[in-house]
């Protein structure tokens, strides 16, 4: 559903050996992000916020923590 609406690439990953993967949809590129979506995204899913946290910080400021 998301790749549909939102251009989310989906990986199909091993856990045994997470460079075992396959593409099954690839992402498209966006120019903005879609932060209504992102805001909802976090009220129904609690584990995204580190994650979000990461993109977002990323996003405004070019940064990457390196422990990331």
């Amino acid at each position: 559903m998301l790749s549909a609406l939102h251009d989310i690439g989906v990986i199909l990953l091993n856990p045994e050996n997470p460079s075992d993967r396959e593409m099954i949809l690839p992402a498209k590129a966006r120019d903005d992000v879609d932060w209504q979506s992102t805001n909802r995204i976090l009220l129904e899913n609690e584990d995204s916020r580190d994650f979000i946290e990461l993109v977002s910080t990323y996003y405004q400021t070019g940064r990457v923590r390196s422990r990331d």
